[in-house]
């Protein structure tokens, strides 16, 4: 997660399969750092709610195509 995060106006120019894929390895990579803060090896605290605020971009962009 050291690249930065996309803006809203950068997800919606991605296409849906492009997207979809993006929110999977978000999700993966949220569970990674909740098992590492769970198990106290995260140094990188601050990764947790920057991931899952990445993750509600990503799922609005999808929500507003419907």
């Amino acid at each position: 997660m050291a690249e930065k995060q996309p803006r809203a106006k950068d997800l919606r120019a991605l296409g849906e399969a492009d997207l979809k894929e993006q929110l999977a390895k978000l999700r993966r990579e949220l569970w990674h750092h909740r098992v590492k803060a769970k198990e106290g090896s995260m140094q990188q605290t601050h990764l947790l709610p920057a991931v899952k605020r990445h993750i509600a971009r990503c799922e609005t962009v999808m929500r507003e195509r419907r």
